[in-house]
């Protein structure tokens, strides 16, 4: 019986032999660069200075410090530990490169910020009860994820873009009506616990009655409240009144639907 032989790394971090297929270049760290980044005017001096050394155009760097180099996670005060951890010449392009990509970072989670802002300033310009929809959407998530958050509607339903934010204001009663259903589907999807809109038998399920409620805009959802939401809401979109007829069709298919299972 042959025993297995465990290769380590020596303490400077050399790899074993027959391993170094996975290193790369500091060519390939600087292509691979994010666009806004390629902007600053440093990103072009650093492509001079490595150009002009032939030990960093030779160098061959670990996946490890590769990563430590691309995600700036070298602080200034443990350079002298990571040029001897991986073998690598005291060259200023190291600090260099970690000082640019740090602005960017900072850069980047400014311009984020003010992204976040923006689209929350769009959002907050909506109705009351369409804001209140979108929060009970992503409690019904939180609900049924196990780790108490809402992936889905962080990702595919809030908007996470200013052009998006500013779609939801233009927004009539039937994209909002796709947009909630669309987004119980996939969430009955994801989560087991969440039933589709009609069970096995084609009957409405809970995730139907949930829509219900968004179309008729209802909180509690007891008998009063239903009638005066459809009451209020048949004179607005009544097509006696001008009203878009299809939405209102919903609108008393919503009523029906949730006092047949007040």
């Amino acid at each position: 019986m042959f025993r297995s032989v465990r290769r380590r790394h020596s303490r400077y971090g050399k790899p074993p032999a027959g391993s170094r297929r996975n290193y790369r270049s500091l060519a390939q760290l600087l292509d691979s660069q994010p666009k806004g980044l390629t902007r600053f005017p440093d990103h072009r001096l650093l492509w001079d200075h490595f150009l002009s050394s032939d030990k960093l155009q030779k160098l061959r760097i670990s996946p490890r410090c590769y990563r430590l180099l691309n995600e700036a996670k070298v602080p200034p005060e443990n350079l002298k530990n990571f040029y001897d951890t991986y073998r690598l010449p005291e060259d200023p392009f190291f600090a260099w490169f970690l000082k640019v990509k740090t602005e960017w970072f900072a850069e980047r989670e400014r311009w984020q910020e003010e992204r976040r802002q923006a689209i929350l300033s769009t959002m907050n310009r909506l109705p009351e009860h369409r804001r209140k929809a979108l929060r009970i959407l992503a409690e019904y998530e939180k609900r049924a994820n196990r780790f108490g958050d809402f992936p889905l509607w962080e990702n595919r339903l809030y908007p996470r873009t200013k052009k998006r934010a500013g779609e939801f204001l233009r927004f009539g009663e039937a994209e909002w009506h796709d947009l909630w259903r669309n987004h119980l589907i996939q969430l009955s999807w994801k989560y087991r616990s969440i039933p589709p809109l009609e069970d096995e038998a084609g009957n409405p399920t809970y995730t139907a009655r949930l829509l219900a409620t968004l179309v008729l805009r209802c909180s509690r959802v007891d008998r009063k409240e239903i009638g005066d939401n459809f009451r209020k809401l048949s004179k607005e979109f009544h097509p006696d009144r001008g009203g878009d007829a299809e939405h209102f069709h919903r609108i008393k298919a919503a009523r029906d639907l949730l006092l047949s299972r007040e």
